[in-house]
């Protein structure tokens, strides 16, 4: 049983790889025309997006642009498995969404004030953009609320220090919305810390009503 106990502790986890890895395995069995063809379909690209089309902000987390990384996909999948453990589901799946919401929105702007300004080229509005990477991101950036005071420093620094780093070796759009669902990580693990403080505070305030009140209920039944 304790086995079951742990799937169910990281069923958003298993549920996406689950997914992923179905969908990566159809993938691979289409001809490379119509694996463009769908990967394009699914894309959160302007043209998607801008037709309404937001169903491609979920489809487009189960699916990879060409051929799989399992390296890195194998990186993913020990992140995820090791931020839901210690985080819970539901706070897991909130903070990849908007991770992965949240910066493909930011990018979606960025790239229409940057073609309508003649900063950027027209053909950006149809790209192929799947992926996880922004949630990717987002639940790496939280992840701060689980290290101690020391540690955190040094877990920011070097997430932001990689973002920058990849930014600087391939300069894209990509490149800003891995910046941004960071960021957004990174907020999102501060809030983490703050309602997790006040938690453990009221818990502390109740536990020492309970004790107040214990004796005088004692003295009562004697």
């Amino acid at each position: 049983m304790p086995f079951l106990a742990a799937l169910t502790r990281l069923k958003v986890t298993i549920a996406y790889f689950a997914i992923a890895l179905s969908v990566t395995a159809f993938l691979a069995h289409l001809h490379p025309r119509t694996q463009w063809h769908v990967l394009l379909e699914a894309s959160t690209n302007l043209h998607n997006l801008g037709d309404g089309h937001i169903g491609t902000l979920v489809a487009s987390a189960f699916l990879t642009d060409g051929e799989p990384n399992w390296l890195w996909l194998g990186s993913i999948a020990v992140l995820f498995v090791v931020a839901e453990w210690v985080s819970g589901s539901r706070r897991f799946l909130l903070t990849a969404a908007a991770g992965h919401v949240g910066a493909t929105s930011f990018v979606a702007v960025g790239l229409v004030v940057g073609i309508h300004a003649d900063w950027l080229a027209d053909s950006l509005a149809v790209a192929v953009d799947v992926g996880v990477s922004y949630a990717a991101a987002a639940v790496a950036g939280s992840m701060i609320r689980y290290l101690r005071p020391p540690w955190r420093a040094v877990w920011v620094a070097g997430w932001i220090a990689f973002v920058t780093a990849a930014a600087v070796s391939d300069p894209s759009f990509t490149a800003f919305g891995h910046a941004l669902a960071l960021s957004i990580g990174f907020m999102l693990g501060a809030v983490y810390i703050r309602i997790d403080a006040q938690r453990l505070i009221l818990n502390r305030s109740r536990q020492v009503a309970a004790e107040r009140v214990q004796p005088e209920h004692a003295m009562t039944s004697l």
